[in-house]
């Protein structure tokens, strides 16, 4: 005769029921955990500008910000954080001594790869407290001069420094800033000697090149652009390897007659040394995810620059090669923080 198999008991189908809910529960909990491991950002993130707000850094912080907002779902406030001071040291030793948990960039610029070789000592590691996350954009300056000064070209220029050294003058924003540095680049490459006049910002140093009351100054195009357009100031050469859109028949620097010459603002984004290296590589796919956007690629080429992108490796490549690089114009020059 055909018997039925005996019924399972109720605790043993319990136990398989229970059995079958843990391990659902258990593999949840873990890709739940995975999930949230890379969801950044999972906190207000800040991007703290060593830079007053109006200037180009904070201008492209902000772009930078609003663009990562909306790339992330905008899950988190992506704010921007001013702090001025010291030719950025106040800002770089905010960023630097932040939580490295995704929740602090820095935006730098060239000053970032100077201060460590024109202070005696700073707050923080240059090199070893930060990584780079990616670079934003980069901008040339322009060699301006006033209307009525006797030289016209570079080569001007250059003859009137080497025929009275140290007495042909030019207008910076401040020590170590783009528009000093710019020009003793000049200087370091061919050997002249002028005399350095360092202002408070780029608008009372231009003011006094359109006055003639200093000969020249080495300009970040963003700025300078509308007072040579307006005929306040002569352009003589912009520094970039190529010519300027927005000055097509001005000469580079190296086609006016220093060959090799190729000097741009650039600016980047940084991070705390021990932010995760997740976290890193995701901003940095989206700041090139960002670099190819048309409204964005416009916004930047408005202001005179190009929108630049580069993966962690070459951004640490390109910030390595301009510490190298400024370290011998700062010694070449005895320039020195005030």
């Amino acid at each position: 005769m055909h018997r039925s198999p005996p019924p399972r008991s109720v605790p043993s189908v319990r136990r398989l029921l229970m059995s079958a809910l843990v391990g659902f529960t258990a593999m949840a909990s873990l890709s739940a955990a995975q999930g949230a491991e890379g969801a950044w950002p999972d906190r207000p993130v800040k991007i703290v500008v060593p830079f007053p707000p109006g200037g180009a850094a904070d201008v492209y912080a902000r772009l930078v910000g609003q663009k990562l907002a909306a790339a992330t779902g905008n899950r988190q406030p992506i704010v921007i954080d001013n702090r001025p001071g010291a030719g950025g040291v106040i800002g770089t030793d905010v960023a630097a001594k932040s939580p490295a948990d995704g929740s602090t960039f820095l935006m730098v610029t060239i000053g970032h790869a100077v201060n460590p070789f024109m202070y005696a000592k700073l707050p923080y590691d240059t090199r070893a407290d930060f990584v780079p996350v990616g670079i934003v954009a980069q901008v040339p300056s322009v060699v301006v001069t006033g209307p009525a000064l006797k030289g016209k070209t570079l080569k001007d220029l250059l003859d009137m420094a080497r025929a009275k050294p140290d007495d042909l003058q030019y207008a910076s924003s401040g020590v170590g800033t783009t528009s000093h540095v710019g020009a003793a680049l000049i200087e370091s490459m061919t050997g002249v000697r002028m005399s350095h006049v360092p202002y408070k910002g780029a608008a009372p140093a231009l003011q006094d090149v359109m006055a003639d009351r200093v000969a020249l100054s080495v300009d970040i195009i963003t700025s300078s652009l509308p007072l040579v357009t307006s005929g306040k100031l002569n352009a003589v050469a912009v520094t970039g390897a190529k010519r300027a859109p927005k000055l097509p028949d001005v000469p580079t620097v190296a086609e006016a007659g220093i060959p090799g010459y190729d000097f741009v603002a650039w600016y980047m984004l940084l991070a705390p040394a021990r932010t995760p290296k997740a976290v890193i590589e995701q901003v940095n796919a989206e700041l090139r995810k960002i670099a190819t956007a048309p409204d964005f690629r416009g916004r930047i080429e408005d202001t005179g620059g190009e929108a630049v992108s580069m993966t962690v490796p070459q951004a640490k490549d390109y910030l390595d090669a301009e510490f190298t690089r400024w370290a011998k114009v700062v010694k070449d020059r005895n320039i020195k923080a005030d």
